[in-house]
């Protein structure tokens, strides 16, 4: 190889390893944002494939509209809310905002129209400062960035399936 063969040959693979270091550090760097409130995974997943029936004594709340049960399932659980218009809703009970905090409940707010990171034992205990709206899940005020993940539901007349995968 001649001395300008060589010092192209140089250049080129400095360029490349360039970009290659370019791309990785995109890809490393690229988040996606989830200010929208997106139902990205932001704990580990969980197969989540239950039903209630609300005919059920420990589900008697759900005949009301705002009435709501915890349920066992998900990551740290699931609230699952009937909405004022007549719907039912399912979200994880993990706060977005800090979900290694043990603390980092949902529980739904004493007056019905947002969960709030925190518990009840036996008076208020919050964890973090985050609001969010009871039938979407998104974020109304506080230090969370995202909504709460949203498991799917579906009602065949007095039953209420809750999946992580669409029915």
């Amino acid at each position: 190889m001649g001395a300008k063969q060589e010092k192209d040959f140089i250049i080129m693979n400095n360029k490349a390893v360039f970009l290659l270091i370019l791309s990785l550090g995109w890809m490393l760097c690229s988040c996606e944002d989830d200010s929208e409130g997106n139902n990205i995974a932001f704990f580990p997943e969980v197969q989540v494939n239950t039903s209630v029936n609300i005919l059920f004594p420990q589900f008697s709340s759900l005949n009301l509209i705002q009435g709501y049960v915890y349920l066992p399932e998900g990551y740290r659980g699931i609230v699952l809310y009937r909405t004022i218009t007549d719907e039912f809703v399912a979200f994880d009970r993990t706060c977005p905002f800090n979900t290694n905090n043990t603390c980092a409940y949902i529980t739904v707010d004493s007056n019905g129209f947002y969960y709030r990171c925190g518990q009840y034992s036996p008076s208020w205990t919050p964890c973090c400062d985050s609001r969010f709206d009871v039938n979407t899940g998104t974020v109304v005020s506080g230090s969370a960035r995202r909504g709460l993940k949203q498991y799917f539901t579906r009602r065949d007349n007095n039953i209420i399936y809750i999946s992580n995968t669409p029915f």
